[in-house]
């Protein structure tokens, strides 16, 4: 009985990565298909982060798997048609599936909170002694509010054209000003009802702590990174150490922009309650100018926040994402 021929992968795979080319030569749809694509990988991954270092996700996935996700859609127009609704379909179904997922892990983060909460209180009641950690004073300050719409545009306006990190996340204001400028940006926020509001408007925005997330997340290179919300509340201590991350993770050409509220215009009682937390708009930008960037204050129109800081770095300064 014959043995029947070979199939030359190699050739094949050379056959469909020319076609590829030559798609993305042509047209520009293709490279917004793959940038799409490697999005999806990136939100359906543990951490939801793509790690530059390692090289792109799907080249990984077509080594391991000796199959390429990337399918050409191909020059004929009939099939062209189809594999590009395929296409469409594939990546609404994962990223549908994916919004699920970070609604329900928000929601069971809520429940988890709320029975922590009630465990410590039967616990009091029977004179059972408690393990909270003490009350810090950022405890008894409420977090700011969500930026206004002048703020959130006024920001999109000064960010790189580059993958953005907002910190903290809130509802997602600002990264939705981003995102209708064409910006690809991610922000974390810790409280679980910005997050679900967050993603009920279809931004990309993760739970967690900030500060923790900013020293976790790699040197990935940001364009920009957003400091709001979350530093309002942090001492001087902690600003500095915050400064110093952000620093290592933006990219030779990245800036910082810093939108928080003075806190000289506080009212009496977050005056005494927020003692030593949080730092004005021009206090900031010395602390960045001795961080090696230039730095500037930018007038805003918002009654809260009436100026922003915008960081560059500085010529002479070494690159540090690396």
């Amino acid at each position: 009985m014959p043995r029947p021929d070979l199939i030359d992968t190699e050739r094949i795979s050379a056959t469909i990565e020319a076609e590829a080319e030559k798609q993305r030569r042509e047209d520009d749809t293709f490279g917004q298909f793959e940038r799409d694509i490697e999005q999806t990988w990136a939100d359906i991954t543990p951490s939801g982060e793509v790690d530059e270092s390692r090289g792109d996700l799907l080249d990984q996935t077509a080594s391991l798997a000796a199959l390429d996700p990337q399918v050409p859609i191909g020059s004929r127009r009939g099939l062209r048609g189809v594999k590009w609704l395929v296409r469409k379909l594939t990546y609404w179904y994962i990223r549908f599936l994916t919004d699920q997922f970070n609604v329900f892990s928000g929601v069971l983060i809520r429940h988890l909170r709320s029975l922590e909460t009630r465990l410590g209180n039967l616990e009091a009641a029977t004179a059972q002694p408690v393990d909270q950690a003490e009350s810090t004073a950022s405890d008894c300050l409420d977090d700011p509010p969500e930026p206004s719409p002048a703020v959130a545009s006024l920001v999109a306006d000064f960010a790189g054209v580059g993958p953005c990190l907002v910190l903290s996340g809130g509802e997602g204001a600002i990264l939705k000003a981003m995102g209708d400028r064409g910006i690809r940006a991610r922000g974390v926020e810790q409280d679980p009802d910005r997050v679900l509001a967050g993603l009920r408007s279809r931004v990309d925005i993760r739970s967690g702590d900030a500060t923790s997330y900013l020293a976790d997340v790699g040197n990935e290179g940001f364009s920009t990174i957003v400091l709001t919300g979350f530093v309002e509340k942090l001492a001087l201590t902690d600003l500095l150490g915050v400064i110093d991350q952000a620093g290592h993770k933006l990219m030779k050409t990245g800036r910082i922009i810093v939108a928080v509220a003075d806190p000289a215009n506080r009212s009496r009682v977050e005056l005494e309650l927020g003692s030593g937390l949080g730092i004005s708009p021009i206090t900031w930008r010395h602390l960045l100018e001795r961080a090696g960037f230039d730095a500037s204050l930018e007038p805003c129109s918002d009654s809260r926040i009436t100026e922003i800081v915008v960081a560059h770095r500085s010529e002479s300064r070494p690159d540090n994402s690396n």
